[in-house]
C-alpha cells in the first residue's frame, strides 16, 4: 500500500511539472524588443499583427512593446537581459549571440542593400559634389550605415574628412533632413519604412554592399523547448495574411530560420560592432 501511496505521489509531481510551464506562460507578459527607427506610436501599428499572435498563439498574458532610444541603449539592455525576444539588426544579433548567449529564431527576407539616397529634382548628382557636405545616419552603430561609410571611404570620401554626418534617430528624420536640405543625401535600406511618394521624390545616388535581414532573438535563459515554440509560432505567422502588412511596412515578405551560416556572415563586424557599442 505504502509503494502505491508513493508512485501516487511520484506522478502527482511529474505532472505538477508538466503543467508548471503551461499554467506560467498564461501569466507571463512577453517583453517585445523592437528596433530604435520609429516612433512608439508607428512602432505599436507595425508590430500590432505581430504582438496579437504571440499572445494568442503561445498563451501569453500579454505582449509588451519596448522600444530602447538608439542601439546603443539596444545593446546595454540585451547586456542586462532587458527583452524576452528582441529584433534586431543581424550584427547585433550576432554579438549578441557570440557574446552573451542569446538565441536567433528567424531573420527575415529577402536581404537589402546599402543606398544612399538624394532629392530627385535638384540632388548631388555624383558621390564627388557631396565633399564638404552633410550626410544623414539613422545612427552610427546601424549595420547599414557600417556597410555604407567602408564603401564610401573605398571611394575617397571618408566621414569626418570629406563630409559630415548628423544622426536622425529616424528614418523619417533623415527624410525630412533631406528635403528641407539640412542633409544633401540619407543612408536607407533598398526598401522599406519610407512611403512610395516620399520614395518617388528620391534618387538612389549610389549602392553599397548587402545587408542582410533583420533578426527575431530570445533571450538566453529561454528554455529549449520554449525556443523551438518561438522559432515554429514566428515562422507560421509569417506565412498568414496577417503578416503581410508588417513585413511589408519593414521592407521584407518572408521569415526562414536563422541559421548558424547566415549568422556567421556577420562575424567579420564582430569587434567594430563592439566597439562603436560599448
Amino acid at each position: 500500500m505504502r509503494q502505491v501511496c508513493h508512485l501516487i505521489r511520484f506522478c502527482m509531481i511529474i505532472g505538477a511539472m508538466l503543467f508548471q510551464p503551461l499554467a506560467s506562460a498564461a501569466d507571463k507578459t512577453l517583453r517585445l524588443g523592437t528596433l530604435p527607427v520609429l516612433s512608439a506610436r508607428a512602432a505599436y501599428e507595425i508590430y500590432a499583427p505581430l504582438m496579437e499572435n504571440l499572445e494568442k498563439g503561445l498563451g501569453f498574458s500579454s505582449v509588451q512593446l519596448e522600444t530602447p532610444p538608439h542601439f546603443s541603449g539596444m545593446y546595454q539592455r540585451i547586456q542586462a537581459n532587458g527583452f524576452d525576444l528582441l529584433l534586431c539588426p543581424p550584427h547585433i544579433a550576432r554579438l549578441a549571440q557570440k557574446r552573451l548567449g542569446w538565441h536567433p529564431l528567424v531573420m527575415f527576407q529577402p536581404e537589402h542593400r546599402a543606398v544612399l539616397l538624394a532629392r530627385e529634382a535638384d540632388g548631388p548628382a555624383t558621390l564627388d559634389a557631396l565633399r564638404g557636405g552633410t550626410i544623414a545616419v539613422l545612427d552610427n552603430n546601424a549595420l547599414v550605415a557600417m556597410i555604407m561609410m567602408e564603401a564610401l571611404a573605398k571611394k575617397g570620401l571618408v566621414m569626418n574628412r570629406d563630409f559630415k554626418v548628423i544622426e536622425t534617430r529616424s528614418y523619417d528624420s533623415s527624410q525630412i533632413a533631406v528635403k528641407q536640405g539640412v542633409a544633401q543625401a540619407m543612408v536607407f535600406r533598398s526598401q522599406g519604412f519610407i512611403d512610395a511618394h516620399a520614395r518617388d521624390q528620391l534618387k538612389i545616388l549610389f549602392e553599397a554592399g548587402v545587408l542582410p535581414g533583420y533578426v527575431l532573438i530570445a533571450a538566453p535563459d529561454t528554455a529549449r523547448a520554449q525556443l523551438q515554440k518561438l522559432r515554429t509560432q514566428l515562422l507560421a505567422f509569417g506565412k498568414t495574411p496577417e503578416a503581410r502588412p508588417f513585413l511589408q511596412k519593414l521592407g521584407y515578405d518572408s521569415l526562414s530560420v536563422a541559421s548558424e551560416e547566415s549568422m556567421r556572415r556577420m562575424d567579420a563586424y564582430l569587434d567594430l560592432t563592439e566597439s562603436k557599442l560599448k
